[in-house]
């Protein structure tokens, strides 16, 4: 038996009814096998396990402490087995067993509650992560999550499917005790620090890119991991930074101290968009992004509207 865990079904399934019939033989005939070929498995297993599974002077069989160990687990993993064969034959299969969630960190404040509250219809168990962008895209191609809603869509991969979430710009921020211009970053930048987020994040690599196009280049003091540090410092009047509606409504925008203007430089925009592989969750997918962008229409979009209008107007969160 050549498999790295020196078992498999078959092999559970001889060992398990052995046990429960008490004889090789009595197995051999519940299971259409010959006796030869249940005591060949049985002894393979056990040579492959390392272990003896039977107290062989006994009759009926009875099982050592270890064989005891591997009939409980084994009748658990036949009957998870089982299971599984009946919902695939019956196509009944519509409610995964686990959803594996990835998302960006302003969309788990934003809407992470009500969204978890849609996952929980669909799957009988899940899991939701957050974290940098570029660390989700990663989970999603060695299949260690299931969705990924982030501002990396993967374009240079095939088998995923995309649904957008969410278009929005990017914006100036700064203390609300400024009360200069802020129509000149190089200028700005001699006044007050900057305040980056970190390389290693997809929205920090997507602001350094504008900037560097621009030809702007701003001394590098600053970085910040996370969007709620890096607004509690441009609140505090440590400097002023460059992020999202979303980034500012995820560290609550109606109580930071902040003044925020349009970016003096060409038009830059974040899309969120979810990403799954395509065709292994039926309509789910769509189904959540749908959701998504329901959710982003209630609470942000109205904090929008009451404190920054001018920015609600050029916020997408249709397809």
């Amino acid at each position: 038996m050549k498999n790295g865990f020196g078992f498999d079904l078959r092999s559970m399934e001889i060992f398990v009814e052995t046990l429960e019939r008490g004889s090789q033989s009595a197995a051999a005939e519940a299971l259409g096998l010959t006796q030869s070929s249940v005591s060949h498995c049985l002894a393979t297993l056990e040579e492959s396990l390392g272990l003896a599974l039977f107290e062989r002077r006994s009759r009926p069989l009875e099982p050592t402490s270890a064989g005891r160990f591997f009939y409980d687990r084994a009748r658990r993993l036949l009957g998870e087995a089982r299971d599984t064969r009946r919902e695939l034959i019956t196509g009944a299969f519509g409610q995964l067993h686990q959803m594996r969630l990835a998302l960006v960190d302003s969309l788990a404040t934003a809407v992470g509650k009500p969204l978890i509250d849609v996952i929980r219809r669909h799957t009988r168990d899940y899991t939701l992560t957050t974290g940098l962008s570029h660390m989700h895209g990663h989970s999603l191609l060695t299949r260690h999550v299931d969705v990924i809603i982030s501002d990396d869509r993967l374009e240079n991969y095939d088998g995923l499917e995309r649904h957008r979430v969410l278009d929005e710009p990017f914006v100036l921020v700064l203390p609300a005790s400024w009360t200069g211009p802020a129509d000149n970053l190089r200028w700005l930048s001699r006044q007050l620090d900057f305040v980056r987020y970190v390389p290693q994040s997809l929205i920090g690599q997507s602001i350094e890119r504008h900037l560097r196009l621009a030809g702007v280049e701003l001394p590098a003091r600053l970085h910040l991991d996370n969007t709620c540090a890096l607004l509690k410092a441009v609140s505090d009047g440590v400097g002023f930074t460059v992020t999202t509606p979303l980034c500012l409504y995820q560290a609550g925008l109606d109580q930071l101290r902040v003044r925020i203007e349009a970016l003096p430089l060409a038009p830059l925009k974040r899309s969120l968009t979810l990403v799954a592989r395509r065709d292994e969750l039926g309509g789910l997918p769509g189904q959540l992004a749908r959701d998504a962008r329901r959710l982003l229409d209630g609470d942000f979009r109205a904090t929008l509207t009451e404190e920054l209008p001018w920015v609600e107007e050029q916020i997408v969160t249709s397809v």
